[in-house]
């Protein structure tokens, strides 16, 4: 769903901002700002407990300027107010706004069944961005400590297109890092009688040992760093035929990597590898003009940036260059293509990203990136290492997510086909996976347990799912699942609490959008989709459907904007809704 495909709205029931609840959002600032004479920039609502209200202003910090007391310049300011679709009333130094209640049924109700799938988006920004994510190096599978990188860049990408971004994915392949060397090393020098004999099912899980392998080899035998560091000198000299042989393997444990992420709904529009940075002179050049602007000094022949203890080292002694001068000449390339630039990267990258941000910053490169710094996963208490051996792949974890979840359709369903239980199980699992790793906040880290990410009573993906299918079951049993019948629904008969309370749920998912690509918090996607599923599972137990008497419409109305609410915050996550369960 890129962005590019996305023209602004014109519809008229819109508003300003499209969605009732941004509309009076803005014109709760709107008229603030104007009797207090400010920015309505500087103004700043909270969101408080559905019971105090859909907005809160805080008044303590207009006080001074009104030569008030909190409570006195909160009920000044009330006084002063006429909002087009809602109220306000003081409580002490707070003032607490709230929506019509009709005209917010009407709007989000009409706007999901007329908008689809497209709910929730906001207008086209005309910008730019590229997301880097998972740019893991290419000696063997992702394991799942590496795993929250490519779920949290691709959530990100995708709150990013909602909100109305062109959105482009990079990967950045290190195909003649010490990495690869060290696996082309392996690949030329060892017999597959020497290497252990797991993980034969995927290219990239057997190219794996020969790096496993040949970094043991490297650690006992001076011999085998000395090969390793000549086949690297010997790219940058221009060694063509080395260079393929690096680039064949890089490619081929790639083939790997994307056969995995693919599985999790997981892709790439541009996969730039640094051996083209070098060829095209884009590294020599970087490295000429941080010279000539005399930011960087030499070491015995080896150019740094940097001061003292934290001085980054861009080339060796004999002149060839290392991963952060050639990653400069990576982002210049990018800054050139994009108005934004946002890089996922892991915890253990920090002093790197730093260094970066200084580099870019001193050579006047615009944009300078945004970085989302992550903690890694561990699984079952047990921290990962591709370097040692001691790691579970990613592949692993997908296929018994599959088989623990096809044992929870087993559970519940007799009814199944294989093939049908086969590809529930499929979208469970990889739900699963990517929903437990997107609810934690990035930069905590966190253990991957199944009894979390398969609990269809608590917050995880399954929960959320068959919110859905539960959803899409009462749509599919009543005969008229028609839109245009649906569209002429009297939204004015739905006042009942637990009616309301879901139509804020649901009329909440744009600001969530918004809010998630302003703060880049994906948990913020899970924290919303189980609050509306649980919202959704009440109304569902509390009030009759098919069976209303007087408003079978109105709620059939409600649930299907529900389920096109559900869709798309799944979607958003890269999860499947699927349509049972």
């Amino acid at each position: 769903m890129p962005s590019e495909a996305l023209p602004p709205y014109s519809g008229t029931m819109w508003g300003r901002d499209m969605y009732a609840i941004l509309e009076f959002e803005n014109d709760i600032k709107s008229r603030v700002a104007s009797v207090l004479d400010i920015d309505q920039n500087d103004i700043q609502l909270d969101i408080p407990g559905e019971d105090r209200g859909d907005y809160a202003l805080p008044c303590f910090s207009f006080s001074k300027a009104l030569k008030m007391n909190p409570p006195d310049a909160a009920s000044y300011i009330a006084s002063q107010l006429e909002l087009e679709h809602g109220d306000v009333e003081r409580t002490g130094p707070y003032l607490n706004f709230n929506i019509h209640e009709k005209y917010l049924a009407k709007n989000t109700i009409h706007g999901c069944l007329e908008k689809g799938d497209r709910y929730g988006e906001l207008p086209a920004k005309k910008r730019k961005i590229i997301i880097e994510h998972t740019s893991a190096n290419p000696n063997g599978p992702l394991h799942v400590g590496r795993a929250r990188n490519p779920i949290i860049g691709d959530t990100i990408s995708r709150i990013y297109s909602k909100a109305g971004y062109h959105v482009e994915t990079q990967f950045y392949v290190d195909d003649i890092g010490r990495q690869v060397a060290i696996l082309t090393w392996g690949t030329k020098n060892l017999q597959e009688s020497e290497l252990p004999e797991y993980g034969l099912d995927k290219i990239d899980h057997k190219l794996v040992r020969y790096y496993q392998k040949a970094n043991q080899r490297m650690e006992e035998d001076g011999g085998v760093l000395e090969d390793i560091q000549g086949m690297m000198r010997d790219i940058e000299m221009g060694n063509k035929d080395i260079l393929n042989e690096f680039s064949t393997n890089s490619e081929r444990v790639m083939e790997g990597i994307r056969r995995s992420l693919e599985r999790l709904n997981i892709s790439h529009d541009v996969y730039k590898t640094e051996s083209s940075l070098i060829l095209d002179g884009s590294v020599s050049s970087v490295m000429q003009r941080m010279e000539e602007l005399r930011i960087c000094d030499r070491d015995e022949g080896a150019l740094y940036f940097g001061e003292g203890d934290d001085r980054t080292f861009l080339t060796r002694g004999s002149g060839s260059s290392l991963y952060p001068l050639r990653d400069i000449a990576y982002h210049i390339w990018k800054s050139e293509r994009c108005d934004e630039m946002l890089d996922v990267l892991g915890e253990d990258h920090k002093v790197h990203g730093a260094f970066l941000t200084s580099a870019l910053s001193e050579l006047g490169v615009k944009p300078v990136p945004r970085i989302i710094f992550h903690s890694f996963v561990s699984f079952q208490g047990e921290r990962m290492s591709t370097r040692k051996g001691s790691y579970v792949t990613l592949d692993d974890i997908m296929n018994m997510a599959h088989e623990k979840a096809k044992e929870e359709v087993l559970a519940r369903r007799d009814d199944l086909t294989m093939e049908d239980m086969e590809r529930i199980a499929e979208i469970v699992g990889m739900g699963a996976v990517r929903y437990n790793i997107i609810r934690v906040q990035p930069e905590k880290p966190m253990d991957f347990k199944w009894e979390e990410a398969l609990n269809l009573q608590g917050n995880s993906a399954p929960f959320v799912q068959y919110a859905h299918a539960r959803a899409s079951g009462i749509m599919e049993r009543w005969d008229g699942d028609q839109k245009e019948l649906l569209t002429k629904a009297d939204t004015d008969k739905l006042t009942e609490e637990g009616e309301i309370k879901l139509i804020k749920k649901l009329a909440a998912y744009p600001r969530e959008i918004r809010d998630a690509a302003l703060s880049n918090a994906p948990h913020m996607m899970a924290n919303y989709a189980y609050q509306l599923a649980a919202r959704f599972n009440q109304f569902y137990r509390d009030y009759p459907v098919l069976k209303a008497e007087e408003k079978m419409m109105e709620r059939l109305a409600l649930v299907r904007s529900s389920k096109v609410v559900l869709s798309n915050v799944l979607w958003t996550m890269g999860i499947t809704a699927p349509d049972s369960m």
